[in-house]
């Protein structure tokens, strides 16, 4: 008895189905105003079911490659006047997703639509200047909704195909706003060699952070080389910290209620042991995460974090690292970001940009971004091997299939986005000690608002 396929399988085999047509349509086998074989010869050319080439002809017609005309036929749509798209994203998205690669592929498949990319620095304004798409992180998004609501956004349908705890940070009043196309959880990273050397056990996911400071005082040599440090400053990295308390910021009064006395309190101390810990911490003021990078690629520094993302910035070194979970205090728990693609309610080419948002998400582009970087695809249904990598990859790469259950993001901390720098700004007053623990919690209910 044959097996059934899955459903995944059967949505691959229309999709190839779909794109063997559509190069047929674009090197002229089949041109505009012409029928399209019977759906009797299709099913024999590609030996599948009449119901798997429908599926294939109907997103087809979807699309505007073909015109269905009942009883007749399909017929190949005319040609459509140019499209240009303008996506708006951060310059590093090249370094993250090969971007100019996704963009290629997609004028390949759609020759009609053209995207330039507009780079922004700074804080996202969606009504800076006229675009069709944006690529946010999720903590990026949260401040657009809250600054300007969620009419910077077009609605998008929901694919079930997505990792579903990254496509829900990039909700809003149960609406999607954006497609989720990259997961990127923090981790731990550390140089090999350097555990090697002193025949120490490499991190695994039981470490709590006493265990990475014994390690980072073994690793430190007195002669540059410190055993850890990471950009503590970011709002990238430190809240990390507080994510791992297990509790969130309490409200009362429209105010945030003091957390002396409470597991918040006592991750923050946490983080100040370490970054005073002269035995394994450098005293190093980093101005980005390039001096961190620097740092550890020239093997003065034996463990750092960083996220998936981040770790395309080692892809030229010849480091020998790995990653492990990040350690842990009260809870095991690790700071997420997710990138998400969105259309912009300004856009008055909605239905092209759906078209590449879609793309972005599809088993292709997919792949592409498995393949030709270290940014973690947010495709649940990706078929993928470490073979098909053309890049040094961890040996642990695939460590945040398994932890997804411990991902957490800033918006589950109970405040909003826009106080976290001023929340930072104190957190540096206390790390320099020119605050106590008692004046650093009546300062948080005063100003955190």
């Amino acid at each position: 008895m044959r097996n059934r396929p899955t459903k995944v399988q059967f949505q691959q085999k229309i999709e190839h189905i779909k794109e063997l047509l559509q190069r047929a349509m674009m090197d002229g086998t089949y041109k505009a105003g012409q029928f399209l074989p019977s759906e009797k010869q299709l099913e024999r050319m590609f030996g599948v079911s009449n119901y798997a080439l429908r599926g294939a002809l109907d997103q087809l017609d979807q699309e505007g490659w073909i015109e269905k005309i009942a009883s007749i036929g399909n017929k190949v749509a005319a040609q459509r006047p140019p499209v240009k798209l303008i996506l708006v994203c951060n310059p590093v998205m090249e370094r993250n997703l090969q971007l100019s690669g996704l963009l290629e592929d997609f004028h390949r498949l759609y020759p009609w639509i053209s995207i330039h990319t507009a780079e922004f620095g700074g804080q996202y304004n969606p009504n800076r200047e006229h675009h069709d798409l944006v690529m946010l992180d999720n903590v990026q998004f949260q401040h657009v909704i809250e600054t300007y609501g969620t009419n910077a956004f077009a609605p998008l349908d929901v694919n079930t195909r997505m990792y579903r705890k990254i496509e829900q940070m990039f909700y809003c009043d149960n609406i999607q706003h954006m497609r989720s196309i990259v997961v990127s959880p923090l981790v731990l990273c550390y140089n090999k060699a350097h555990f090697r050397e002193l025949g120490l056990a490499e991190p695994d996911g039981s470490w709590t952070w006493d265990d990475l400071i014994q390690h980072a005082e073994m690793l430190s040599d007195g002669k540059g080389r410190y055993g850890f440090t990471f950009l503590i400053q970011s709002m990238y990295r430190w809240p990390l910290f507080l994510l791992q308390s297990g509790e969130r910021f309490e409200w009362e009064n429209g105010q945030v209620q003091s957390i002396m006395n409470s597991k918040l309190l006592q991750s923050i101390h946490t983080s100040k042991n370490i970054l005073h810990n002269r035995k394994a911490v450098p005293l190093y003021l980093s101005e980005s995460n390039s001096d961190i990078d620097r740092m550890f690629i020239e093997g003065k520094l034996s463990m750092t974090l960083n996220t998936y993302m981040g770790l395309n910035s080692w892809n030229d070194s010849n480091v020998e690292y790995d990653i492990a979970p990040v350690p842990h205090i009260h809870q095991m728990s690790t700071f997420v970001l997710g990138l998400g693609i969105g259309v912009t309610r300004a856009s008055s080419h909605s239905e092209e940009a759906k078209l590449f948002i879609e793309y972005c998400a599809s088993e292709r582009a997919q792949q592409h971004i498995w393949n030709q970087t270290l940014s973690a695809p947010a495709l649940a249904t990706l078929q993928r091997t470490l073979n098909d990598k053309a890049l040094y990859t961890p040996s642990r790469y695939m460590l945040y299939r398994e932890t997804l259950g411990t991902f957490h993001s800033l918006t589950e901390l109970n405040i909003p986005i826009s106080s976290f720098q001023k929340l930072t700004n104190l957190m540096k007053q206390y790390w320099a000690e020119m605050l106590d623990e008692q004046q650093l919690c009546e300062r948080i209910s005063l100003e955190i608002m």
